[in-house]
């Protein structure tokens, strides 16, 4: 059966995740945030560095979450 929780009290639980990029060292996050702010590379050129560093889960719609945040 369905829980009884109304969307209000769905929305103000807990949130007990991180996204992907908020997992990243500042220096890595920080070098991603410069090279898109400043268009230097794109999500595509981003997830291929990270790739290349060891992070094999890196894609470019994880990468493109770095502009939704400040820089560290």
């Amino acid at each position: 059966m369905a829980s009884k929780i109304t969307l209000e009290e769905y929305a103000k639980r807990p949130k007990t995740f991180t996204a992907w990029v908020d997992q990243l060292p500042d220096d890595e996050f920080n070098q991603l945030w410069d090279a898109m702010k400043h268009e230097t590379c794109g999500k595509n050129c981003a997830a291929m560095w990270l790739r290349s560093l060891g992070y094999e889960d890196a894609t470019a719609g994880r990468v493109v979450g770095v502009m939704g945040r400040e820089r560290r």
